[in-house]
């Protein structure tokens, strides 16, 4: 738990270091902020541990009055192809338990209490978040009708977030741990976008729903597939006679993108063409978002880089508190001094009569 070191400026204060005090926050604002995002990610995962149950809650058999778990029309892939069936299921299996790890990742009593749980803990999330990325690379050319936006949306992210916790791991072997921390909040941040492209995913849904001027084609086996009717099919989408007859297997439909209408392939239809779209927005915003925190959270960052330079000092290293990528190590930024040589440097300056003199440049 942690221990105030002053006191609190008002009664709601003073209860809510109740609460998060605890937990390992020392300030409300990363409460706040871990409670928002590592929260929304909470419930997001245990709101979908059910998918878990394949044949029982994601993608019921043909036989079954139930209602899929997964959008309309996305199980015709799983349910046909092994291959697919696999993807999700791998993807599933590694990314639901790994979400679940990342919250206690992130929970600072974890890394201040029980380290040795953050670091078992924290490779059973990186194998997970692998097996994870394996899967998702299996189903991406199917997943939401697998527009190009979609795959090109998985590969970065897959890869991306992956190249970010290499990068996160390689900084902690060399105890450059405010480095281990910024790869690692942008790795999960990325992935994350998941979550926050389900809210956009609707609201554009329902945007393009009220326009009502949006089509797009499906494969007419997906289409009968979704209806489980091959009258209720060629009533709709007359078009694909030639694949209820078996003369064209290949016969695609267009279909309306809408969610007014109450036909689950329209309502398929118009979140196969937002979600590709609601993906790169989603990870604008959380790319952009984790920057602003890292660059809002310096005193944070230097804390750890005192530590890190501590640890480094003791390991007996080079260079201590520049060990990893930090900007003084592979750009241009001033040569990084840990806090107590600045405090002697100042000492030190503070006993000249006069200020330290400014040399400008001169003009070229």
């Amino acid at each position: 738990m942690v221990q105030p070191t002053r006191p609190p400026r008002n009664g709601f204060n003073a209860f809510a270091r109740k609460i998060y005090n605890p937990l390992g926050f020392s300030k409300a604002y990363n409460f706040i902020l871990w409670f928002i995002f590592a929260g929304a990610l909470f419930g997001f995962t245990l709101a979908r541990f059910t998918y878990l149950n394949f044949d029982g809650i994601f993608c019921p058999s043909s036989g079954s009055r139930g209602p899929n778990a997964a959008a309309p029309g996305e199980c015709y892939w799983y349910r046909t192809y092994d291959w697919y069936k696999a993807g999700i299921i791998l993807h599933l299996a590694g990314i639901l338990p790994a979400c679940i790890l990342v919250v206690v990742q992130f929970t600072p009593i974890i890394r201040h209490k029980a380290i040795i749980i953050h670091r078992v803990s924290g490779w059973f999330a990186m194998l997970l978040w692998t097996v994870s990325v394996v899967g998702a690379l299996m189903i991406a050319r199917r997943a939401f009708n697998g527009t190009l936006d979609t795959q090109a949306w998985v590969g970065l992210v897959g890869f991306g977030s992956t190249i970010c916790f290499v990068l996160s791991i390689w900084n902690v072997k060399r105890l450059q741990i405010e480095q281990h921390r910024a790869w690692m909040l942008r790795g999960w941040f990325y992935a994350g976008s998941i979550v926050t492209n389900r809210f956009i995913l609707i609201i554009a849904t329902s945007v393009i729903s009220s326009i009502d001027s949006y089509y797009t084609a499906w494969p007419c086996a997906k289409i009968a597939f979704t209806m489980r009717s091959d009258n209720a099919t060629l009533a709709l989408y007359p078009e694909c006679a030639s694949f209820v007859n078996g003369t064209n297997p290949h016969q695609q439909a267009v279909v309306h993108a809408s969610f007014n209408s109450g036909h689950s392939t329209e309502i398929g239809a118009g979140l196969n063409m937002c979600f590709g779209m609601a993906l790169w927005v989603a990870l604008a915003m959380h790319a952009i978002g984790v920057e602003v925190y890292l660059h809002l959270t310096p005193k944070e960052a230097e804390r750890l880089r005192n530590v890190s330079y501590q640890r480094q000092l003791e390991a007996g290293m080079r260079k201590p508190g520049s060990e990893g990528l930090t900007a003084d190590r592979l750009g241009d930024a001033e040569t990084w001094m840990p806090q107590a040589r600045k405090r002697s440097d100042s000492m030190v300056a503070g006993n000249d009569d006069q200020p330290p003199k400014i040399e400008l440049p001169t003009s070229g």
